[in-house]
């Protein structure tokens, strides 16, 4: 085992050593106020102080969000860029009751017109942003609306209270949603539920105890990670289904496994994963070495894409993929840079373009 424990180490070593230096995000906005950035930087949501969350547009800043209580906001988009879901966190320095439901609003992307949906948390949008998911920790009940229609529907989870799980939700289109569940032995499960008939099916049951689940939808295809809690050897695993011919949960594709305690937190991208690897550990000291990585959907190659030592953690911003890290955000995918004030020139005249010839 030591023996393997080196090797791999040192495959880690040479992977690390081809990692480039990742861009730091730069932006006119202090990332510790930034709850929302489009890619171009042309609408940012900010919280400019406790219980107060602005727009800022085109030089111009507007406070739409005032809460008495001090509370904090989480802004949430997804690929379609139609609409963002906002949580409204009230005493979050006073109040550490993980069974907290917050006050959820919907806006229009660029906008501050909101409206409030309803008590919950781990709200997220859905199919062209027309639908809405979230989680009512008291009640134990996923909430699923459309925002167009109107039209809601209920799903109730495991009987007993868990404090420290949220369901993971993902809707595959609009009779059929998917989302995870731990039951009371501590088996996670992957189950499906039909909106229309009110019917669930077990779609992926785990086969060890202290994993946890998590969900991905982009394009054509649902990513399934299987990951072990801290301090728990469990190993990792990665699978996809295509959704290109229909539903069929039962034909999971695996990707990737391993006997390390990955960290998992993917984000899926059109052609390739992103998550947290462990690169190398030494349970003894509870020491490990965890970097961003690139799984590659074709070739299931994986490419370390950070030399930080200490990833934690990746956040998906209008499609802007970054690691928070010590106050900063590195850039894995997309624009790094929008906080220049460069203006552009008025283009040549022709014969000014003659002359230079």
């Amino acid at each position: 085992m030591a023996w393997n424990s080196f090797l791999f180490f040192l495959s880690f070593s040479v992977i690390s050593a081809q990692a480039a230096e990742l861009p730091r995000f730069y932006t006119k906005h202090a990332t510790d106020s930034l709850r929302y950035i489009t890619m171009d930087g042309r609408f940012a949501y900010v919280q400019k102080k406790p219980g107060v969350l602005g727009l800022v547009n085109s030089f111009k800043s507007t406070d739409f969000l005032s809460e008495s209580d001090a509370n904090d906001y989480v802004v949430r988009g997804s690929r379609y860029r139609t609409r963002l879901v906002i949580e409204s966190i009230p005493n979050p320095h006073d109040e550490m009751n993980l069974l907290k439901n917050h006050q959820i609003y919907v806006v229009d992307l660029g906008n501050t017109a909101t409206r409030a949906i309803g008590l919950g948390r781990g709200a997220k949008l859905h199919l062209s942003d027309e639908w809405i998911s979230y989680y009512d920790a008291v009640a134990r009940v996923i909430h699923i609306q459309n925002l167009v229609t109107q039209k809601k529907y209920q799903i109730r989870t495991a009987k007993k209270s868990n404090p420290f799980f949220v369901p993971e939700v993902e809707m595959v289109n609009s009779r059929s949603v998917v989302y995870t569940e731990i039951n009371e032995t501590g088996f996670a499960a992957l189950v499906t539920f039909d909106l229309e008939a009110q019917k669930s099916t077990i779609s992926y049951k785990s086969t060890q105890t202290a994993t946890r689940l998590e969900l991905c939808l982009t394009g054509s295809y649902l990513g399934l990670g299987e990951f072990s809690y801290d301090g728990v050897a469990r190993g990792s695993k990665i699978m996809t289904v295509n959704l290109s011919d229909g539903l069929n949960l039962a034909g999971f594709t695996g990707l990737y496994s391993a006997v390390e305690q990955d960290i998992g937190n993917m984000i899926c991208m059109p052609s390739h994963i992103y998550f947290i690897k462990t690169m190398t550990q030494d349970p003894a000291l509870n020491y490990k070495i965890t970097e961003a990585v690139r799984l590659d959907l074709k070739t299931q190659a994986i490419e370390a894409r950070s030399s930080l030592k200490h990833v934690t953690q990746l956040i998906e911003i209008d499609n802007r993929v970054m690691i928070p890290f010590r106050g900063e955000y590195f850039v894995l995918e997309g624009i790094a840079n929008i906080g220049e004030d460069t203006l552009r020139g008025p283009a040549p005249k022709k014969e000014e373009l003659e002359l230079d010839l």
